[in-house]
């Protein structure tokens, strides 16, 4: 196994959630990707490099705080993105 942040995977998800019940938010790759390179920045990540810990990084994923952290960094990082997109306005 390599290393491996599994927020990614957390962030990934909310964004997922976030994106659905905010309509007006550009969705193109640009800005979802900024959105959770943004998002991933202000959170703190949880690695791994054995199986034994990807077991636990796994886990913890699903903790509630651990969760509502990456919600509230994804909400911040769609505000900033979509006050200042990178992609070409078409």
């Amino acid at each position: 196994m390599s290393l491996k942040n599994f927020m990614e995977d957390v962030v990934k998800e909310v964004f997922q959630d976030v994106k659905k019940a905010r309509s007006d938010f550009c969705s193109c790759d640009r800005c979802r990707e900024d959105v959770i390179a943004l998002a991933l920045t202000n959170i703190k990540g949880r690695y791994a490099t054995t199986p034994e810990g990807e077991i636990f990084a796994r886990v913890e994923q699903s903790d509630r705080q651990v969760r509502t952290d990456a919600l509230l960094a994804v909400m911040q990082a769609v505000d900033v993105v979509s006050k200042n997109p990178k992609h070409d306005k078409q």
